[in-house]
Parts: C-alpha cells; sequence; structure tokens
C-alpha cells in the first residue's frame, strides 16, 4: 500500500514540474480577447509618432469586479511592487515588439504617454530616428500596421 501511495506523489509532483515548466517557458503574451493595434502618424517635420493599443472590445458592458483585501495584504503588496507596473511593464514590451516587427521604429522609442485601465491599455511614443524617404513611401498612406503574431 506504501508503494501505490509514493507512485500517485510521484505522479502528481511530475503534473506539477510539467505545468510549471510550461507555463515559465510561454513568452508572456496572452490576452485572451483583446484586440492590438498599432496606429502610426508621420509628420511633416520627420518625426515617426504611434500609439500601439490593447481593448478589450466589450470592457463597458462587463460589471465592475472589486476585490477587497485586508490592510495587511494591500500593505505587503505596495512593498513588493507597486500597483501595475507588471501591467506597464508588460504594454512597454509588447509596444517594442510590435515596433520592431512591423520596422517603423529601427532604433527603439521615446516613451510620450500610457494608459492603463480595465477597459484599455495603450502606450503612445515617437520612434528615435527620423523619416526616411524610405519610410515616406512604405507608411505614408497608412494609418495603422497589421502586426506579426508569432508562431
Amino acid at each position: 500500500m506504501g508503494n501505490g501511495r509514493g507512485r500517485w506523489w510521484l505522479g502528481v509532483t511530475g503534473v506539477l514540474i510539467g505545468t510549471l515548466l510550461i507555463g515559465c517557458s510561454s513568452g508572456g503574451r496572452h490576452y485572451g480577447g483583446l484586440k492590438e493595434t498599432l496606429s502610426i502618424d508621420l509628420r511633416p517635420n520627420s518625426s515617426k509618432l504611434f500609439v500601439y493599443q490593447l481593448d478589450v472590445p466589450d470592457a463597458r458592458q462587463r460589471p465592475l469586479v472589486q476585490v477587497y483585501r485586508s490592510p495587511k495584504d494591500v500593505t505587503e503588496h505596495r512593498r513588493r511592487e507597486p500597483l501595475g507596473s507588471r501591467e506597464y511593464r508588460q504594454l512597454r514590451s509588447d509596444a517594442e515588439r510590435a515596433v520592431t516587427l512591423t520596422g517603423y521604429c529601427r532604433e527603439g522609442f521615446l516613451e510620450l504617454d500610457y494608459r492603463l485601465s480595465r477597459a484599455e491599455m495603450w502606450l503612445r511614443g515617437e520612434c528615435r530616428e527620423g523619416a526616411t524617404e524610405e519610410d515616406r513611401s512604405r507608411f505614408a498612406e497608412r494609418s495603422q500596421l497589421p502586426i506579426p503574431q508569432p508562431e
């Protein structure tokens, strides 16, 4: 009977380790239901502006959910990480990925503004490099760029 119990624990441990490994190896880009867009704006002065945005299509139809925590939990959470900082880092990383994969910003970007809310997340930025003639011919007639999705 002890041998069966050991096998059971070994099986449970294997499943937990496998789940942990699969979760840690993912790219961190799971937005279930969010719409990802990259709006662009080439200015006459060669500035290249953009807005990277994630929208929840039906966020205004959902009821507001509030989670209450004890003061101890809130204090410990604040010591660990400011509210929204993980989401901000993910938004910034995804914006960088989008402007790089589309070829819109070749040398990175400067962040001008951002917003995090339950209905939307966006980051507005300006490419570090100015628009070239190639950029003007490639992006001139476009206001949005399709963002390639990872395979």
